[in-house]
Formats: structure tokens, C-alpha cells, sequence
């Protein structure tokens, strides 16, 4: 199905509802693009956007509605709904969230440059997540007190990354854009996303020590999930039998949880060999925090401009390692763009789903010591 509008209308996004509210300290999404040419068979957002149509047709966002909208809801008087809240205490904005806002159509559209731009001039913090090494040409429009740069890094392999990541630049470039940027003094964070254990994980050995030495001193994973249908185009470009390695959970078939956590403990260590921070980013799944290096798992604790959204996941888990328990007065204080979907979350029950080592009393949430 084509879409017959030209331009990306809702660049702008704080989700509404899923776990990315209360797990993620940066979920406000500012996509220049709609749709990706890069076609990764794994993308999550290829298999929500694609039935829409509004996928393969790849739509530029108009900067100049960008800046209109930014300055509106940064002149509001008041906190009008989450979203304006969320912009007026300038929550940093997430590039590349939904699509790559470095693929190969910036090169003559140049939307994410004057996005860049505009978020310079008003002085707007935000966090990069590419596969391209484009931006590395985009030294002279990053400001490092404003810039977080992850580059994700799935494989070295380039006949594995031209299976699944069919369109994306070179695994060896992205390298090289990361040890520029890394030498230019910008805050960088390399992905290790999606995990695929069948696929890529025998690799993190040789993937940890290149990121390592292209100057990178912090290293996030995430692992693969996926409907049906992911898994299907996963088996389907790669030639792999990887269904029976997940478990239906949910929206999402996931790895085996126990297995998991022996993962994130193998990862963990191998990061701190190569002197790197190590965190996890959240799939929905416990996260043992433990683990992490960084309280904010995308290691940006110490920078001023990205204290982000504190009223999360990670900040209950480190109340509860403190405290034995935690109410949800202890978390009132800290700061959420959607206190209400966060509450709705608590009462249920459902931070046991996202907090390795917690549990639910029907009161608050009590450590359980997070041993394994």
C-alpha cells in the first residue's frame, strides 16, 4: 500500500503506552524519517509499520514544522499534556528511535542536519542511535555538550550483516565512524543490539576488543524478540532454525530468561576486560541491574544536560538495593513525563516484569538480593 502523503507528520512522539515509558530514561522520539531503506530483518518498527504502509515509502519529516512545534511547546505557560511536559524540561530527544535518521536519503535531503540545527540553537539535548557512518561527516553540526552517539555494531561479518541487515552501511565503516567520533571527544556508546545467540553472540569476543579500540568506553546490549513473523525473515535470510530457542511471552517470543542471565554475566565481564562500562538495555524482560556499570543504562549519569526521566525502572531497583523496600512515596520524588502510566504500572504489580530480583508485596516492591 503507498502512502500519498510526502512529508513524515508526527516526528514527534512520546509513546503511550508499553514498557518503554517505565524502563527507558529517554523515550521522547524525534524520527526524521518514516520508514528505513535499510530493511533490517530483525527491525521491531519494520514489523509495526510496515502493514500501515508506511514503510518501504520512506518520508522525510519537515524541519521547519519541527522548529514550530519546539518553539509552541516550549513558550506553553503550563504543562499542558505529557508531551509539552515533557519538552519544556527539555527531556532529551531520541534520533533514530524508529528509523535510521542517517540513512542513505539524508545525503541529499539533509532533514537531519537542519533538525540538528535547530535543536542547537535552542540549546536541546539529544541522543543518536545510527547504523550509519554518515554521521561522523556531521562533526561540524554535533555539538558535544548537546550529543550522545550510539552506534550500533550487531556483527563483524559482512556476509552475516548483508543477511540481515540487507541495506545497512558496511559493519567495518560503522567501526571507523566510532573511533572518529570517539577521538573527537564526543560521548559514544557502542550497541551490541539485537543478540541473536544462534547468530552473532559467539562474535562478542572480537566485537567487544573493535569496540574497545576504536576509543569506545561504554558498551550497551540488547537482545533479539520478535513476532512470528521476525523470527520467519530471521530464518528466511539467515538459513538458521532459530525458533526453538524462544518462548512466547507476551507480544513477543523471547530467549529462554534463565539462559538470559547467563548471557548478560558472560557480556558483563567481557566488557570490563576491555576496560568498557557495560549495561543493558530493556526488552521487557527483567533486567538484572545488578549487572550494569552505569545507573542510567545508557551511561550518561554524569552529563548535565541528560538527566532525562528519573522516575524509572532502574532508579526502583537502586531504591530497593539501598533500602530493603520501596513505596510508592520513596518514588514520588523523582521526576516521570507520565506519572499516571507509571502508577498504572506500579499497582499492577508489573515492575517484577521489568526488575530482576523484585517482587510485589500488593504494598511495594521488596529486593529479593538480586541473587543468581
Amino acid at each position: 500500500m503507498k502512502v500519498s502523503r510526502s512529508y513524515y507528520k508526527r516526528p514527534i512522539n512520546l509513546p503511550k503506552t508499553g514498557h518503554e515509558l517505565v524502563t527507558c530514561h529517554y523515550p521522547l522520539r524525534l524520527d526524521t524519517y518514516s520508514g528505513c531503506i535499510h530493511n533490517c530483518v530483525y527491525c521491531y518498527a519494520k514489523n509495526l509499520l510496515e502493514v500501515r504502509g508506511y514503510w518501504n515509502t520512506v518520508r522525510p519529516a519537515d524541519p521547519t514544522h519541527i522548529e514550530k512545534q519546539l518553539e509552541c511547546f516550549l513558550k506553553y505557560n503550563e504543562d499542558r499534556n505529557s508531551l509539552s511536559n515533557a519538552i519544556k524540561r527539555k527531556l532529551p530527544f531520541r534520533l533514530g528511535g524508529l528509523t535510521d535518521c542517517f540513512q542513505e536519503c539524508e545525503k541529499q535531503k539533509r532533514v537531519t542536519e537542519k533538525v540538528l540545527e535547530i535543536l542547537n540553537r535552542y540549546e536541546y539535548p539529544y541522543l543518536i542511535v545510527t547504523k550509519s557512518p554518515l554521521i561522523a561527516d556531521y562533526m561540524d553540526v554535533l555539538e558535544e555538550k548537546l550529543a550522545v552517539i550510539q552506534v550500533t555494531i550487531t556483527t563483524l561479518k559482512e556476509e552475516l550483516s548483508k543477511a540481515i541487515e540487507p541495506n545497512a552501511p558496511n559493519p567495518l565503516d560503522r567501526l571507523e565512524a566510532l573511533r572518529d567520533l570517539n577521538e573527537c571527544g564526543y560521548f559514544t556508546t557502542a550497541r551490541f543490539s539485537p543478540i541473536i545467540p544462534c547468530l552473532n553472540l559467539t562474535e562478542a569476543d572480537n566485537l567487544f576488543e573493535a569496540y574497545s579500540n576504536a576509543g569506545t568506553e561504554h558498551v550497551l546490549v540488547e537482545f533479539f524478540r520478535g513476532t512470528l513473523r521476525m523470527i520467519e525473515r530471521v530464518e528466511f535470510a539467515t538459513s538458521k532454525r532459530i525458533k526453538h530457542y524462544f518462548v512466547k511471552k507476551g507480544y513477543y517470543y523471547r530467549f529462554n530468561f534463565d539462559n538470559k542471565l547467563m548471557m548478560y554475566k558472560y557480556l558483563k565481564e567481557l566488557a570490563n576486560k576491555f576496560d568498557m562500562k557495560f549495561s543493558i538495555c530493556s526488552d521487557g524482560d527483567p533486567v538484572p541491574f545488578k549487572l550494569n556499570d552505569t545507573k542510567n543504562c545508557c551511561g550518561t549519569d554524569n552529563l548535565k544536560n541528560f538527566k532525562g526521566v528519573e522516575r524509572v525502572a532502574s532508579t526502583l531497583y537502586w531504591l530497593a538495593k539501598n533500602k530493603g523496600e520501596v513505596s510508592l512515596n520513596d518514588m514520588l520524588k523523582y521526576w516521570s513525563p507520565t506519572p499516571e502510566i507509571f502508577e498504572r504500572f506500579w499497582f499492577s504489580g508489573a515492575f517484577e516484569r521489568f526488575v530482576f530480583g523484585l517482587k510485589w508485596n500488593g504494598r511495594m516492591y521488596v529486593s529479593t538480593g538480586n541473587k543468581f
